[in-house]
């Protein structure tokens, strides 16, 4: 158990590192690593897990903290709830450290040409990076013209309505309940 609690700091103390534009920005990295890398679960239980993060009120990427626990989990409870506090700290605190001390540095250059095209830089790969977490979040979800449907429904919901996405997941939950299963 002590190499999972060891391979779970590393990982999530990267992942803080290179969150540039939030954290969504490095699920397929911590997806490859979860599913592909460490195989603690399978691409159905990451995006399962991902959605249950989604759907729970507090940060997005409650993600992390059911990655650890779900990491952990075959050693038992008091196990796995070490495993969701050591990924919840290696992926929160890394980053908000380097934020503090690079804030300060930051404001320095705030007129600087060379920030405002490191920000330039910056946003186009974020973007990308939150595309390619779709991606990996979509081809695991949707795999047949139903689940397709639904998912093209919610993306159209979320571009033109202001529903909230708590309300989508729950219609789609009944809808599948009654016409999926």
């Amino acid at each position: 158990m002590t190499r999972i609690l060891l391979q779970l700091a590393g990982l999530f103390s990267a992942l803080s590192l290179s969150a540039f534009g939030g954290g969504k920005v490095v699920l397929p990295s911590m997806h490859q690593a979860a599913v592909g890398q460490y195989h603690w679960m399978t691409s159905q239980q990451f995006v399962d897990l991902f959605s249950i993060s989604m759907a729970a009120p507090g940060p997005s990427m409650m993600v992390v903290t059911l990655v650890g626990l779900k990491a952990c989990m075959p050693y038992g409870t008091v196990a796995a709830i070490l495993g969701a506090l050591v990924a919840t700290l290696a992926m929160f605190v890394p980053s908000s450290v380097l934020v503090y001390f690079a804030g300060n540095w930051w404001d320095h250059w705030k007129e600087s040409p060379w920030r405002h095209a490191v920000m330039d830089a910056i946003m186009p790969i974020s973007t990308g990076l939150i595309l390619a977490a779709t991606w990996i979040i979509s081809k695991t979800s949707i795999h047949s013209v139903p689940t397709a449907i639904l998912g093209v429904v919610a993306l159209l919901l979320m571009l033109f309505t202001k529903i909230n996405p708590v309300l989508m997941m729950a219609a789609a939950g009944a809808i599948s309940w009654v016409f999926l299963s």
